[in-house]
Formats: structure tokens, sequence, C-alpha cells
């Protein structure tokens, strides 16, 4: 048989063959463009998966009119608009002429809670890295400072062209609706006259007018309207004026009944910024029109209850169980979010749930844990998270952070090993110390090689692991951690936190590293309880450069089991933290530069195994490294000024630093200076 006879023509293959190959490439778009010019055939079966979901950032009116019209016309050429499944929206839509710029001011500060940790969360590069984690606003933000948008306005006839494309697609049936604007009527009459089946998914809802005896008109109609489906709710309990925020309440009323297919929702409650004189009871809430109370109770199918309000959720769950049936829900989030890693459902809380609910179709459930134990102790803490995860049926997925401890696992691994494909465990303590109380002494679980064994024997069916590695500078016992893994069959995406953090600082009293006189010099910048050692320490196991990140992904590869991992993913974090709260000095500058995350991800090809790798967050680690070296050029340039001569940095973190990464003759920036620590690969350790 000769090479040619056993060619295959993409144009020979059968459409269901074509179907596959193109769902293959969706997540690589060039080859899926590609692949639609091979072919009359290939670009038909593209066509439905290139067009299935329509993205269009806003901006203003006139570069939203042209993104619109540039759709129509893709459309229109290859004959798609059929395959428009989804249209999402996001940005935020501001009119040139000027007159709403009093308006769009005051809205700055309401938003300037919500927007400001969104921008910081995307200029750290933590976005990347955290794709699926929610941040938490704080901060300065007052609740009823916008005008209702007004049908007809500038603002409402700016969405014309979007109006004329939901017209023009016979199949629409999701629109995510993330602008900062509120939603507007045209669109709304839009849906509910050419697209009622359609689901919308509004991501910045709020109500504005519920300080008004009767909320406005078109507020009440889009809350309560047959096409709203999910919804984000960012909220506070009192804003920055002292005023109290009763769009939670008010969001309890539409999930009763008054939003007849309202399903899916997230409440992100955070703290703002109130001065004392604030500080008094709540006020009674009223209630919507038309809503009877306990009438009816909702059929929601995903509820996320998340955020930094400490306490938040020991009397909202209750509220939440009233207003919606916990027997229809497949998705549950509770506590966390990122900036609100403390807001935790508490000992007593997971007991009024193990007593008190129950979740027959719960197939996703995430969830933090708080010790809650700033007042008292609560020496119960594990015995009721055990009996919170056993009460629970088996799910599908499953993601618990905060504090666990073995026996957690356990529990853990018993009640939803057999069923669970995704698995997210984060172990963490709360940093914070009890003043006059007594001395926090938890240190975050650490996952040993057994730990691994015992997720990997209990969990056959796992295909997504996230989980936390302890960094032990590279050595022989980290090497066989990441060595256990190539053990699951499964295993197709890996999530590894990289922890340089050291707790045993500060927590543990019987902590005595061997360290030599220069090491066991105080770091003075932090105070005497911390030595140039521990920071060394800290360095070493921050510095995770590309070279380390292939090793990793090669040891596990190597003699991968089964499934070949297709992905993994790694977050270096936690440096500088010793057991408190304690920062200074520029300990942060070094350990943000040597700690580098990446994405490795298999390349498929025949027969090869290629590999992509990208550093996550790379564009805000430069801008970061910029800022740093022009500051160091305007120090050097003010000693020159003064006649001084500009010297290499001695401070404590920085001889910590050149004590692994000696000064080389010609150094210009210690930044480019350093590397990680070789991974020592050798036997498995026992």
């Amino acid at each position: 048989m000769t090479p040619d006879s056993t060619t295959i023509n993409l144009q020979d293959l059968p459409p269901e063959t074509l179907d596959q190959i193109a769902s293959y490439l969706t997540s690589h778009q060039p080859s899926l463009y590609a692949f639609s010019l091979a072919s009359r055939a290939c670009h038909c079966i593209a066509s439905k998966l290139i067009f299935h979901q329509i993205n269009i950032t806003v901006s203003n009116p006139v570069a939203l009119k042209r993104d619109i019209d540039g759709v129509v016309d893709a459309l229109s050429r290859t004959e798609s608009a059929r395959h428009v499944n989804c249209l999402s929206f996001k940005g935020s839509l501001c009119l040139n002429d000027g007159r709403n710029a009093e308006s769009k001011k005051e809205a700055a500060y309401s938003r300037d809670a919500i927007d400001s940790v969104t921008r910081w969360f995307k200029a750290t590069g933590t976005s990347e890295i955290l794709t699926q984690e929610e941040p938490v606003p704080s901060g300065a933000y007052v609740i009823y400072d916008e005008p209702v948008i007004q049908k007809a306005s500038d603002e409402d006839m700016a969405w014309a062209p979007v109006v004329g494309l939901i017209e023009l697609l016979p199949r629409l049936a999701k629109l995510l609706y993330d602008c900062q604007n509120q939603f507007p009527p045209s669109l709304l009459d839009a849906l509910h006259e050419h697209q009622p089946g359609c689901k919308l998914y509004h991501m910045t809802f709020r109500l504005r007018t519920l300080f008004w005896d009767t909320p406005y008109p078109y507020e009440m109609a889009l809350a309560t309207s047959p096409c709203l489906y999910g919804v984000r709710l960012a909220c506070t309990d009192r804003d920055t004026d002292g005023d109290d925020d009763f769009n939670q309440a008010a969001m309890m009323d539409l999930v009763s009944g008054l939003a007849p297919n309202l399903r899916e929702v997230t409440i992100v409650n955070f703290r703002a910024y109130m001065p004392s004189r604030f500080f008094r009871q709540p006020e009674p809430w009223h209630g919507l029109p038309g809503f009877i109370p306990g009438s009816s109770v909702g059929s929601l199918t995903s509820l996320s209850l998340i955020g930094s309000v400490h306490g938040f959720l020991s009397g909202d769950l209750q509220s939440w169980a009233k207003s919606t049936d916990f027997r229809c829900l497949h998705h549950l989030a509770l506590g966390g979010g990122f900036g609100a890693e403390s807001a935790g459902i508490s000992g007593e809380m997971m007991e009024w749930i193990s007593q008190n609910c129950s979740f027959p179709q719960l197939k996703t459930l995430i969830v933090r844990l708080s010790r809650c134990d700033t007042d008292v102790q609560k020496p119960d803490y594990s015995r009721q998270a055990i009996e919170f995860l056993g009460a629970i049926r088996p799910l599908a997925e499953l993601s618990v952070s905060g504090p666990l401890d073995p026996r957690i696992l356990d529990a853990i691994l018993s009640g939803h090993g057999q069923t669970v494909k995704s698995l997210d465990l984060r172990p963490d303590e709360n940093p914070f110390q009890v003043d006059n109380r007594w001395f926090r002494r938890q240190i975050p679980m650490i996952f040993s090689k057994q730990d691994i064994l015992q997720i990997q024997a209990q969990c056959p069916v796992l295909e997504k692991l996230a989980i936390t590695v302890k960094r032990t500078k590279s050595d022989a016992i980290e090497a066989d951690i990441y060595r256990t893994f190539s053990k699951f069959n499964r295993l197709r995406s890996l999530f590894l936190t990289l922890d340089c953090s050291n707790w045993r600082v500060v927590r543990d009293p019987t902590y005595q590293p061997a360290f030599d006189e220069e090491d066991n010099r105080p770091c003075e910048v932090l105070g005497e309880w911390l030595k140039e050692g521990h920071l060394r320490e800290a360095f070493m196991n921050c510095a995770v450069d590309e070279r380390l990140a292939r090793s990793i992904w090669e040891i596990i590869c190597q003699d991968k089991m089964g499934r070949k991992l297709e992905c993994l993913k790694i977050w270096t974090t936690g440096g500088g933290k010793f057991g408190n709260t304690t920062s200074g000095g520029n300990i942060g500058d070094i350990v943000e530069n040597l700690s580098r995350s990446w994405l490795l991800e298999r390349v498929p090809r025949h027969n090869e195994n290629i590999i992509s790798i990208r550093e996550l967050g790379l564009k805000a680690r430069e801008a970061r490294d910029k800022e740093g070296r022009e500051l160091d050029e305007r120090r050097d340039a003010y000693l020159l000024e003064n006649g001084i001569e500009p010297t290499p940095r001695d401070c404590h973190p920085m001889r910590a630093f050149r004590r692994v990464w000696p000064c080389k003759p010609d150094s210009k920036d210690w930044r480019l200076e350093w590397s990680s620590l070789p991974l020592q690969i050798g036997e498995s350790c026992v």
C-alpha cells in the first residue's frame, strides 16, 4: 500500500466527522478559521461555531454602530444569522455631547468601589490566573445616585443598531449584558417583541429607585420581565452616606415569584466604607409592589452568595431558603471571592444547613469555610464541617477553601470522591490575630504525598484538579509530589497553587531552623521576629521561571497513566507571608517579580508532544518592573545631583536576595539576574 492510497481529503469525510473536527478546534480560533476555508462543507460546519456567540465591547455610540454594522455585514455575506445563539455586550456606553457628564461623575463615585477592585484584579494580572474568581469590591459606595434611563432618550436611542441586529437573528437564545449602563428600554422592548424566548443575563443589575414609595415603572418592568433569566447583583448592607441598600431584599421578592423565569442569581455582598456615625439598626424593608410574603417560593437552579460583609451569611441564607426551593438548585456557591477570602460560612451555619436544608439536585458546590472565632474559640468547627459536607449528596464539582484538616479531607473524599469530576482544594487560615484574647496557632493544611495518593485512590473519575503544593526549594520531596499527579488516570487539567508562605515562623513556637550566623540576623524592616534566612528561603521558593514550569510539566507527563494531561496552570503565591499580616520594606517588589505564574497546554499534533507555554500576567508584571526601574533611576539621579555615588541597595531583603543570586560584575538590574532552583528529580521518596 502506497502512502498516497491512505490519504483522505477533508471533502471526503462525512458531515458527522467534520462536526467532530470543528468542535475539537473551538478552543483555538485560528485553527477553526483555517478549517472553515478548506471547503464549502467545512465552511458551513465551522460557521455554526464561529458565529455561535458574538461579543461586542461597548464604548460610545459611533463605535457601537460601526461594530454592529460590521457584524450585520459579516452575517449577511456568510448567510450565518441563523447560527447566532448568543449576543454578549460589555463595557460602558459614554455619550459624547457632555450633557450627562454630571450624572456620570456621580455614577463614578457610586461605582468606585465596584470598578476599582475589578481594575486592580485585571491590572495585576490576577484575572488571567483566577479566571473563575469573583472580585469583591470595597471602599466608598453610594447606592442611589444615578437617574433611571428614559425611553427614547439619547442613551436609549444609541442602542438602535443593536435593536436592528436582534430583529435579524432567528435563533437568538441568550443575551449577556455586562455594561455599566442601565439596560436600555429599547432592547427590552425588542426582546419582548422579537425574541420572547431569549434568556437575558443581566450582570450589572441593580434597582435605583427603592427609596421611592413605588419604584420607577421601567425598573419594575425590567425586573419582572419574562426574559430575565440570570442576574448578578453587587450590593452592601449600608452605603457610605448611611443609607440602607435593599437590593438583596428586593431580589428575594423577585425570586419568590415576581420575576417568573429568573433561575440564576449571583449576589456579591461587600462592605462599603461607612463613617461610625451611621452605625444603627437597619430600616425595615416593605417589599416590592405586588409581592405577598409567603405566597410563593422561587425555583432557582443556581444561587451564588459571595462577598466580604462579616456575618452576612448567618441571616441571609435562612432568608434565601424562604425565597427559593433549595431542592431545585444545581449550583450553589457560599462565601469567599477575591478580596474577601476571610468571608465564609461558620460552623453554626454549616450545622444549620445540615439539619434544615436538602439539595437533591445539586451538582456543583463552591464553599468558603471559616472558623469565625474572633469572639470565641470554636472547638466544634471540624465536626460541623464534616457533618455539613456529609449531608450533601455526592457531587460532580466541588470546591472547598478555608481551614481544612485531614478529617475534613476524609469527609470530602468519602462523600464525593466516587462521583467528583472537578475538585478544588485550597487550605487557608485567618492571618489576623485576636486582640487581648488568645494567639492563633492554626497553620494552613499542607498536602503530603500520601494525601495526593488518597485523592487519586478515592476519585476514580477525576478530570480537573486544583490543589495547593507547598514549595520546599525544589527539593526531592517537592518533586515527588509533582510526580504523584502522573498516577491520575483521567486527569486532563491540573491547577497547582505553589504556596511559598511559611506560617511556622510566627505560629509554631517549636520552629527552629538551622540558620548560620548571617541568616540568623534580624530583618529590621519587619521586626526582630523575622530573620534574613526566612527571607532568603522565601525568595528561593518564590522563584518560578519557565524552566521550572517545564520541569513540573515533564515530571508529571513523563509516566502519566491513562489520559494525557492537556493543561497545567501554575499560580505562585504566598511569598512574604509568615503567619501574620505584617509587611514592609521592598519585600513585595522582590516577591512579585520572582512569583511568576504559567499556563502550559498540549498542542495537538500527530505523533508529537508539543506544548505551548506562556506567563500569566506578563503585561502587568512588565509594567511593574518598568515602574520599579524608573524609581531606581530617579533615586540614583537624585543621589548624583547631591554629590553621592549611587550604590546597590543594602537593605535586608536585597542582602537576602544577593545571598542566593550574587551580584554580577556588569549588574544593571536584579530583576534579570535570578533563576529558579532546579527541580531535584531523582528516585521517588518514600
